[in-house]
């Protein structure tokens, strides 16, 4: 979690990135800066994620994923949200454990939303080292992964449920 002394050294990091004399004028800046309160967000964010993080709740998904889809009764996929998806572990476990579950692929979407487009960007290539796999039971990683030279990539089936998008969550247009 983001707490009090995070932001504050974010604050200082980016000040003197950005050559303030002081938060004064920083402040002016960052106000006036796009780019700068984007680069302060991506100072802050902590991008710590895995796949399958809380197993239990993928299982549960996966059987509430199915009632939901019988009630849909084909008139529409089922629709889910990631936000904050941070670099793509949480939204992309979620396809596999509807996968798993036996839900077909036409059955639902996924979209995932982070405010980083850095976040986003690794997501969408979709390219993960071994601290992105922590648990005891591995087995998706076999499924729904190629290994690659440093490190391993997720199926083209299981990206090709998931739509990344960068948004911010206070932002009225990311609801339209």
């Amino acid at each position: 979690s983001v707490g009090e002394a995070i932001i504050e050294r974010a604050l200082r990091q980016r000040a003197t990135a950005a050559n303030c004399a002081d938060s004064d004028d920083y402040w002016y800046l960052l106000i006036s800066s796009p780019q700068e309160q984007q680069a302060l967000i991506e100072a802050v964010i902590v991008p710590e994620t895995w796949f399958f993080r809380y197993p239990e709740s993928f299982v549960t998904l996966g059987m509430l994923a199915r009632e939901r889809i019988a009630s849909l009764a084909g008139v529409r996929p089922l629709r889910i949200l990631s936000l904050p998806c941070s670099t793509g572990e949480e939204p992309y476990s979620i396809a596999m454990a509807l996968f798993d579950a036996g839900v077909d692929a036409r059955q639902f979407k996924v979209d995932a939303v982070d405010i980083s487009p850095v976040s986003i960007a690794k997501a969408v290539h979709g390219l993960y080292g071994k601290n992105s796999f922590r648990g005891s039971d591995l087995s998706y990683r076999e499924r729904f992964f190629s290994v690659i030279a440093d490190g391993f990539e997720v199926a083209d089936e299981i990206r090709a449920c998931v739509n990344f998008q960068p948004g911010n969550l206070l932002d009225p247009k990311l609801a339209s």
